[in-house]
């Protein structure tokens, strides 16, 4: 709730192309590993020792592993504040901790600066995304000026 008493909406950031990516290759990895696995000679299938058929299972699931935690990186705002997921860590930052979000020229993605002088690397809005990224670094920072106390004014 804002302090007016409405619902404060929630939005969630993403990064498009890093999305596609990983949903893309992911489903191609499936794809090239299960064409292999049944194009392969029935002797040769059946000389993998159980190691070896471990091994590519632990690799094939360490690679969708990394394509997930790159899916799942977004920046959510609501009533609360931020709520940033950078693939498998997640940073919790209430209004008035944040102080501004940047996306400096050449830098990949956004970052936060908090109050207490530490900062957030927000992966969900990359700069690959063009017009996006800026135009969500816009929304993020008036939302900051709306809910967060004054720099400096942390109570």
């Amino acid at each position: 709730m804002n302090q007016a008493g409405a619902p404060v909406p929630v939005h969630v950031y993403r990064p498009v192309g890093a999305l596609i990516m990983a949903c893309l290759s992911g489903a191609s990895l499936i794809i090239i590993v299960a064409v292999i696995a049944f194009a392969l000679p029935e002797g040769v299938r059946g000389s993998f020792t159980i190691a070896q058929d471990a091994t590519l299972v632990l690799i094939l699931g360490t690679a969708l592993a990394v394509l997930y935690g790159i899916g799942r990186t977004q920046v959510r705002t609501d009533g609360r504040g931020l709520h940033v997921v950078n693939g498998f860590r997640r940073h919790d930052v209430s209004w008035p901790e944040a102080v501004t979000v940047s996306l400096g020229r050449g830098a990949p993605w956004a970052v936060l600066d908090t109050a207490d002088g530490d900062t957030v690397q927000l992966m969900g809005i990359q700069r690959s995304d063009g017009a996006r990224a800026v135009r969500a670094v816009r929304e993020v920072r008036a939302s900051i000026a709306t809910h967060g106390s004054p720099a400096g004014d942390v109570t």
